[in-house]
């Protein structure tokens, strides 16, 4: 079992490395108009995951995550997505390594390794029962309302680029194959 998990990981790790350089090089060789659409939406995600953080924040969110570890974030391997990494890609900033041997690749000790703007979608729209029952009725519309729209941005993406899934980057890169993952749709 350990030797399959490692070989696993191991797997994850070349897909990885082999699917983030594939998409540097198209990031190159973007056109302005191109790198201007990604650059707009990327801009309203970040403002609208921030402003869901928030309310995670609000309902004591970060407490109760500390109490039960982040169980939550123990599925997390494939939630990174096109959009989270066109964000970094874009800005010219390296992307955080992944640890295929960690619950979630980007967990840290201290908690999430990316900045709330840069989050996967399922990571910011997901709260557990408690932080959900911690919000006023208003802040939970409010919540869903946002989660709505940013949705509807992330599916953007998916409707313009072959890479691009909310099931994740990786999942999306092995059922991609040799087809780049900016190839408009």
């Amino acid at each position: 079992m350990f030797l399959q998990r490692m070989e696993n990981q191991q797997q994850l790790q070349n897909l990885w490395q082999q699917s983030l350089a594939r998409l540097r090089r198209e990031v190159e060789a973007l056109s302005p108009a191109e790198r201007e659409w990604i650059a707009g939406r990327l801009t309203e995600i970040a403002q609208l995951q921030r402003q869901l953080h928030a309310f995670f924040e609000k309902a004591g969110g970060d407490e109760l995550c500390r109490l039960c570890r982040g169980a939550c974030c123990e599925r997390g391997t494939h939630h990174l997505t096109l959009a989270n990494l066109l964000d970094f890609l874009l800005a010219g900033e390296a992307v955080p390594d992944p640890d295929f041997s960690s619950t979630c690749p980007f967990l840290g000790p201290a908690g999430c390794r990316l900045e709330v703007g840069r989050r996967p979608f399922n990571c910011v729209t997901f709260i557990c029962e408690q932080v959900e029952e911690r919000l006023a009725p208003a802040e939970r519309d409010t919540f869903y309302r946002l989660e709505k729209r940013l949705r509807a941005l992330y599916l953007a993406f998916d409707k313009r680029y072959a890479g691009s899934s909310l099931r994740g980057f990786l999942i999306r890169a092995e059922r991609l194959g040799e087809r780049a993952f900016l190839d408009r749709i």
